[in-house]
């Protein structure tokens, strides 16, 4: 009995050249919808982050009268206190008063007492967008053999157009710079300020906003946005420059060693979402602003750091002569009469 054998077929080598290809172009388009929904995710947690600070802050503010302080500099000669940040003091009011009860009030934030605070890591003070998210490195204040641990915040609270603060010695101890409080119009700043203040409308005035830490290298990052408390100057976010304008910014002819990002980056708003930075308001709402959210215009070179018709004040402050104020520096006034419409934003 004869039996026949039918050939077998395989795929030739550019049948399989094309599936390869269509696979690599579904892939190619399947990607960024991936990608896309992951960072909508990360953006949607990172606004209920900054709901529960805002709510935080809000609480804080109906039980004490006033909201919470970005610094406070209480005593006298060497016993100084150099206060812990906001971020610290609303924790009773975002479900962390264990960290709260951790915090020796009655000593500076970077005393030995303290030196357990800033290591206590909190989700809700972390973007998830951020790269730095979660990160941890030797505490840059304390006994290196003790094996103490820091961890940052991606939040910061808004001191107004431009960071007014400043700490001045003399024979009574440290002391807030004189004159200060002038030029410091937003809410989270080195002051009380009562929600009756806020004449411009909680809903109007910007209360905290992300800083973008993850944007600068790891030995600049190690000393900047630990969130117990650090430099405040360093610590607060203004409104100078328009959101994640250091993240663009090059001025080879005026400024070709980018020295301005020196002076103002770690002070402006930044985030790793793409087109602007989420921002919670003194009523406890969040919103989105885009990078191309009305702004004033800073004149070249911009490491001047000056509003187009504006000169510098003494000791921190700007003198605007009249100049424009964007809806953006408007947003972070807590009483500067501005009408601010929500097509500007």
């Amino acid at each position: 009995m004869e039996t026949s054998r039918l050939p077998r077929r395989g795929f030739t080598l550019i049948e399989l050249l094309v599936v390869i290809a269509i696979i690599a172009v579904l892939i190619a388009l399947l990607l960024p919808a991936v990608q896309a929904a992951r960072e909508a995710a990360r953006r949607a947690q990172c606004t209920n982050n900054l709901k529960q600070i805002a709510l935080g802050a809000v609480n804080y503010e109906s039980a004490n009268g006033a909201f919470p302080p970005a610094l406070m500099v209480q005593g006298a000669g060497f016993s100084t206190n150099i206060g812990f940040s906001s971020l610290v003091r609303i924790c009773p009011f975002v479900e962390q008063t264990a960290a709260y009860n951790a915090a020796n009030f009655m000593q500076p934030f970077f005393m030995p007492e303290n030196w357990t605070v800033p290591g206590i890591a909190i989700a809700t003070y972390n973007c998830p967008s951020d790269p730095s998210a979660g990160e941890s490195e030797p505490l840059q204040f304390g006994d290196p053999s003790r094996g103490m641990r820091q961890v940052h915040s991606h939040y910061s609270g808004v001191v107004g157009p431009w960071n007014a603060f400043g700490l001045q010695g003399g024979p009574t101890g440290l002391s807030i710079t004189p004159g200060l409080a002038q030029y410091a119009k937003g809410v989270i700043i080195a002051d009380l300020v009562t929600v009756a203040s806020v004449s411009d409308g909680t809903s109007n005035t910007m209360m905290y906003t992300e800083n973008g830490h993850g944007v600068y290298g790891q030995q600049t990052r190690a000393r900047m946005h630990i969130w117990s408390g650090n430099d405040a100057d360093g610590s607060s976010v203004e409104t100078r420059f328009a959101p994640n304008w250091a993240r663009k910014y090059s001025d080879p002819a005026n400024d070709p060693d980018n020295n301005a990002l020196s002076l103002w980056a770690i002070r402006n708003a930044m985030s790793f979402h793409p087109g602007g930075v989420n921002v919670a308001m003194c009523d406890g709402s969040v919103r989105f602003l885009k990078d191309s959210v009305d702004s004033w215009m800073i004149t070249s070179p911009q490491i001047n750091g000056l509003p187009v018709g504006a000169t510098a004040a003494t000791p921190f402050g700007l003198n605007l002569n009249g100049g424009k104020v964007g809806a953006y520096q408007a947003l972070s006034t807590r009483n500067g009469g501005e009408i601010v419409g929500a097509d500007q934003y």
